[in-house]
């Protein structure tokens, strides 16, 4: 009888340790989470070949296109955000919905057409 209550009081201090260690994980994680940012938020990704993705970025004003592979990340091209009809709070909504491929097409198409109406080119 006594090997049970030996066994009890160990399992009984075990999940007392195990629920103070998850305790203070989600306190911390909730108090210190560096993940969220205000002014940067990852509007889409593309996966292309051989591990390489296109992220387009939403940082403070301006819509940035990045390259990335496994080893590095190059900045590719930005837009004003005033310029790009993107609704943020609409992206939210639709965000599983949201093509990457089409509105990569409008950006592109944007800004050849800027280009091409430019008196100094």
């Amino acid at each position: 009888m006594d090997y049970l209550w030996e066994t009890f009081k160990i399992t009984f201090y075990l999940v007392l340790v195990i629920g103070f260690i998850l305790a203070i994980y989600y306190l911390l994680k909730n108090r210190f989470n560096l993940n969220n940012s205000r002014q940067m938020e990852i509007i889409d990704t593309m996966r292309l070949a051989n591990g390489e993705t296109i992220y387009l970025v939403k940082v403070f004003d301006e819509i940035v296109m990045l390259g990335g592979s496994k080893e590095e990340l190059n900045y590719l091209r930005s837009w004003p955000l005033d310029e790009i009809d993107l609704n943020s709070r609409e992206l939210e909504k639709n965000k599983n919905k949201t093509d990457f491929k089409e509105k990569l097409k409008s950006l592109i198409a944007k800004d050849n057409n800027s280009n091409s109406s430019d008196p100094d080119a």
